[in-house]
């Protein structure tokens, strides 16, 4: 039989053709995905083993970490020092790191800096140009090129450097002795790493001395001779909480905390999608060998005239399915492979954090694609092969179109009505689950919306072959009138209910998946954007200890800023109607006029005068949402600062300023920036006289973008001007919405491109559902055409066919969609804000358009095969 199924198999290679394809995109999916993990696996501990340069041995914090106190034990200098003039230790280095600024002129460039050693090889940076600082007195850097670039600095110029993340930064002039590159990318988020002088970094971190530096581990490079004895005498030197580890040691560390921190998490994930997919390919698969079944009915009945049995012809199917499942998954795997090699070579001239992607072909990425696509392939078709059997020696002796017994139809139309039934059950039941407070309602509400959309669409899909035919039929009624093309299309369309359905399923599951995010997406950001519109009374806020006028001025200046005020700010207590004491943001404005030009509510009924006793105050605590109640209109508001270590104060200890009675005016409007309970605004006099003591400063923007101007435009060009200020914080609803809005599309744009590979084996099931039909209607269409219909309105036909399974198709999975969408942000977002449900319509008309043309572009091939062959003959008997 197996000679017999090959030749079947060569006479209809052409229609086993799409589905080879599906098969081959599906497979090509997954291998490319195991070959990125193991890739993605090999950067990141590259990247983590990397900052140990050439070091053989490490010093790190044991599992145990903290002291009794609940500090975190450090590692000082002067203990890695002793350790270092250990026989056979050839050299140590503590690793200290630290964020920086550095500036040359009028150019910033942020960057992170590393403590450097004497012995380069157990650095993990390198230089390019120059040498690294080695000098233990003099305040040396070697810089990132790019930062050079950035900055125009050449070796030998000097540099200002300023510690951003410390207590108390200040700004160190330092001689820049050589460019850094980074060949393991360790330091690729922040553009590379600069390696900073023994001396620079004891005075960036305002220690005493090196010996008084704190880091929470070292590297050390050790005679391999002798490792062992001179390990023994290192592990007598470690303080408490440490512990000594060969590279070994933490090359296999590194891969299980990777394992351990969900390493597996982005495989898990991107191979769902080729799961989808390949489930979308068994849908075609399934449509191709039932018509093929179907087509050979004269061959089988033929066979089994001459001896064949039942089980010869069902295994004769599943070996034909078997061998176009290996073929198509050996190309697919190669396809994979040779996609993996480009973005690997693509990946050597991009800057993407991740360094150099290595293409690791393990036998799994072979064998798990092909295996996988030969099961999806011969399930797909057992189905048919069980058809096969059905045909009898004497039945069937023409081509016919196979059909569902009722028994079938029956089970199939229970079990999906149940399904269905149960799915509408479990989303209902998620709504009140939502709306409570704990974390584990949130979760089971969670896990019940999606397993009742999981199951609704089961079952809708299940039961397509009832209600999807008669849709058709609704939409192919009205099409029907535009001529006989329209009308030879919707009756085609009718008879076959059972493939269209299974082509309508497949790109109703790519579809409907797409709409469900795009909804979920646009009302997540619509969502956000009224919280955040009701959460402040300022557009863009940026608020730091020291603002530099000239910066100010140039975001003022910017395209999409309407308004602008830049004022000091203080930090004050008043005791409320209620007893309590409110901790409060003062800020000095010149007047009136020039707060209502940044805010977005007016200051009425009355207008506020702002004399030097007045003050201007919201009606509740910004935090929690109670009313002041503040009595006879007055407030005692006292200043008070927080003295950081060195100012001669106790570290943390309050220091109350004056008092001052102010009349306060209340109005309603809300959070204007981060922190404070309440936000004060007052006469600047009230600064300039002592009254209160300016602790920071606060600008603040009214946004109005230009057309074709994003918020996102607005928001990166304020942060370039600020790009001086490292102390900077952006708050308002703008920043924070461009912030939200950026991170939503990115996910967005991600998942839909990952499903594209769903939707596009979706589009070549409609081709291939047009193609058999052009199959089996040859004689038919050459009847047509002997009768006088042209070419063309043969063609039209297909296209007129091809589009009403594609529209009709995208409009219900948009429905379904936009219903788990909506369901899905209610109950993700119900319990911290207003949802806000609206539908985006953009998309929903993106996705028609494409359902359009890419229904047209399926129709081409098999219209042309319709109209290639003459009537006569076609009409001639096969």
């Amino acid at each position: 039989m197996l000679s017999v199924t090959m030749q079947m198999m060569k006479k209809n290679m052409r229609m086993l053709i799409p589905a080879g394809i599906a098969i081959l995109i599906g497979t090509a999916f997954i291998t490319a995905t195991l070959l990125f993990t193991n890739a993605l696996n090999i950067s990141l501990v590259d990247q983590t083993t990397g900052k140990y340069g050439q070091s053989n041995y490490a010093v790190s914090l044991d599992d145990a970490t903290l002291r009794s106190d609940g500090e975190v034990p450090s590692l000082t200098g002067a203990e890695v020092e002793r350790i270092g003039g250990i026989d056979g230790v050839e050299s140590a280095r503590l690793d200290v790191n630290t964020n920086i600024m550095l500036t040359e002129g009028d150019a910033h460039a942020s960057g992170y800096g590393i403590l450097g050693a004497e012995d380069g090889r157990i650095l993990p940076v390198k230089a390019s140009q120059g040498r690294l600082p080695s000098s233990m007195t003099d305040d040396e850097i070697a810089i990132p090129a790019k930062t050079a670039d950035q900055l125009d600095a050449h070796v030998g110029d000097t540099v200002t450097v300023r510690g951003t993340y410390v207590d108390r930064p200040v700004d160190i002039t330092a001689r820049i002795v050589g460019l850094t590159t980074d060949p393991h990318n360790v330091y690729g988020y922040y553009g590379g790493a600069s390696v900073l002088s023994a001396a620079l970094m004891t005075k960036l971190l305002s220690d005493p001395s090196y010996d008084d530096l704190n880091g929470y581990g070292a590297f050390l490079y050790v005679d391999p001779a002798d490792a062992s004895t001179v390990a023994g005498k290192i592990k007598a030197q470690l303080p408490e909480h440490y512990r000594l580890m060969t590279r070994e040691q933490l090359n296999e560390q590194a891969i299980k905390q990777l394992s351990d921190s969900g390493g597996d998490v982005t495989k898990q994930f991107l191979l769902a999608f080729g799961v989808l997919a390949m489930v979308v390919a068994a849908l075609v698969i399934a449509n191709t060998f039932q018509v093929l079944v179907a087509q050979r009915r004269k061959t089988l009945a033929l066979l089994r005239t001459i001896g064949a049995t039942k089980r010869q012809l069902y295994i004769s199917v599943l070996e034909e399915a078997g061998m176009l499942g290996f073929v198509a998954s050996a190309l697919g795997v190669g396809a994979g492979i040779g996609l993996m090699a480009i973005a690997a070579q693509t990946t050597r001239h991009l800057d993407n954090g991740l360094g150099m992607l290595t293409l690791d072909v393990t036998w799994q990425s072979v064998v798990y694609p092909i295996v996988f696509g030969i099961i999806v392939t011969v399930l797909a078709s057992v189905g048919s092969a069980r058809a096969a059997t059905n045909v009898t020696p004497l039945e069937a002796m023409r081509p016919i179109e196979l059909s569902e017994n009722r028994k079938s139809r029956t089970g199939r139309a229970v079990f999906g009505v149940l399904l269905l039934a149960g799915g509408i059950a479990a989303m209902v039941a998620s709504i009140p689950m939502a709306k409570q407070s704990s974390d584990s309602a949130s979760q089971m509400a969670l896990l019940l919306a999606v397993l009742g959309c999981g199951l609704a669409f089961i079952g809708l899909a299940l039961t397509a072959i009832f209600w999807m035919p008669k849709l058709m039929k609704a939409a192919g009624a009205f099409v029907s009138l535009f001529g006989p093309s329209a009308k030879l299309a919707d009756a085609n369309i009718q008879k076959n209910p059972r493939r269209i359905s299974a082509t309508g399923t497949a790109l109703l599951i790519g579809v409907t998946l797409i709409s469900t995010l795009a909804t979920g997406a646009a009302a997540a950001k619509a969502t956000m954007n009224k919280a955040l519109d009701t959460r402040y009374s300022v557009d863009i806020v940026v608020t730091s200890d020291d603002l530099a006028q000239s910066d100010t001025r140039k975001a003022a200046a910017e395209q999409g800023i309407a308004a602008s005020l830049e004022a000091p700010t203080a930090m004050a207590v008043f005791t409320d109607g209620n007893g309590n004491k409110v901790s409060t943001q003062v800020i000095g404005i010149p007047d009136v006029a020039s707060l209502q030009r940044v805010f977005n509510m007016k200051l009425d009924n009355p207008v506020p005068t702002l004399g030097d006793g007045d003050v201007i105050l919201p009606d509740a605590n910004i935090q929690t949402g109670k009313s002041f109640g503040i009595k006879d209109g007055k407030v005692e508001m006292t200043g008070y600062t927080v003295p950081e270590e060195g100012d001669g104060e106790p570290d943390g200890d309050v220091i109350y300023g004056k008092t001052v009675t102010l009349r306060a005016e209340q109005y309603g409007f809300h959070r204007v920036s981060q922190g404070a309970e309440a936000v004060a605004f007052v006469n600047r006099a009230l600064f300039e006289n002592g009254t209160f003591t300016q602790t920071g400063d606060i600008a603040m923007f009214k946004v109005k973008p230009e057309q074709g101007q994003s918020l996102s435009n607005v928001v990166e060009a304020i942060q370039k001007d600020y790009a001086g200020s490292p102390t900077a914080v952006f708050t308002g609803p703008v920043a924070e919405r461009s912030q939200w809005e950026s991170m939503v599309n990115m996910m967005l744009m991600l998942l839909v491109a990952l499903l594209a590979v769903a939707v596009v084996i979706a589009v070549i099931g409609v081709a291939n559902t047009l193609s058999l039909s052009v199959i089996e209607r040859t004689r038919e269409s050459a009847t047509l055409r002997a009768i006088g219909m042209t070419k063309g309105q043969l063609k039209r036909s297909l296209a007129i066919e091809a589009m009403l399974i594609s529209v009709v198709t995208s409009i219900v999975g948009m429905v379904v969609g936009t219903l788990f969408g909506w369901l899905g942000i209610y109950i993700v977002m119900s319990s911290i804000a207003d949802v806000v449900y609206v539908v985006d319509w953009a998309t929903y008309g993106i996705i028609l358009a494409i359902a359009v043309v890419c229904s047209l572009l399926a129709s081409v091939f098999p219209a042309r095969r319709a109209v290639k062959t003459p009537p006569v003959e076609a009409l001639a008997e096969s």
